[in-house]
């Protein structure tokens, strides 16, 4: 795995665990709630999944409907950060003004996906963005006080990513859009059976 790749997975583990940890606090509420037979903790945890089932079910139905107007406002927001980069520091335009966060984006995006180049990869004026090369650290970039945006060449020791950043984002899409489309799937079903599990428990005479 690339430097970019472990970063992604170190921040993609923390915002599971988080989601997690708040999931695991909710489905204790309506374990307590079950035992202990209180009703007000059953309710807190049927409309807490309820509304987790329904936004999921939202966001999978704009995915489909409106999939190519997110791509297109998506591919819209990335060519123009991509070109203001190019314009800043690969053709030396002072007059553009461009944030820190921009200029990580770019690099963290091309290192994370492992590409170069929005739609093409010679689009940076026959220099090389440091995100470009194999080996780069996002981390290690940001605290070099004399970091460069712009490099003639990768560093010897790593390599340039060969395929476009559209191109690759496809790729992966077709590659794991099955998987996640299932993955969401299994756990939209998992939490109608906790609901139906809540609601038979509403129903027990012990529950007050």
């Amino acid at each position: 795995q690339s430097t970019g790749q472990k970063e992604a997975v170190v921040s993609t583990q923390s915002t599971g665990m988080a989601i997690g940890g708040v999931l695991f606090l909710f489905g204790f509420v309506g374990c307590l709630g079950a035992c202990s037979g209180k009703s007000g903790l059953l309710n807190i945890y049927f409309i807490v999944v309820l509304i987790c089932v329904i936004l999921e079910i939202v966001v999978i139905i704009l995915s489909i409907v409106k999939r190519d107007d997110f791509e297109d406002a998506a591919e819209k927001a990335a060519q123009d950060l991509f070109t203001k980069y190019a314009d800043r520091w690969m053709k030396g335009n002072t007059a553009i003004e461009i944030s820190d966060d921009e200029n990580n984006a770019v690099n963290y995006a091309q290192s994370t996906f492992e590409c170069c180049g929005l739609s093409k990869t010679d689009m940076w004026e026959g220099k090389v963005p440091p995100g470009c090369c194999s080996g780069f650290s996002q981390d290690e970039w940001q605290k070099d006080a004399n970091r460069q945006y712009a490099l003639d060449a990768c560093p010897a020791d790593t390599t340039k990513y060969t395929t476009d950043c559209v191109t690759q984002v496809h790729n992966l899409a077709d590659e794991y859009g099955v998987v996640i489309i299932v993955i969401v799937c299994v756990i939209i079903g998992f939490e109608l059976i906790c609901l139906i599990a809540a609601c038979v428990s509403k129903k027990k005479k012990y529950v007050a």
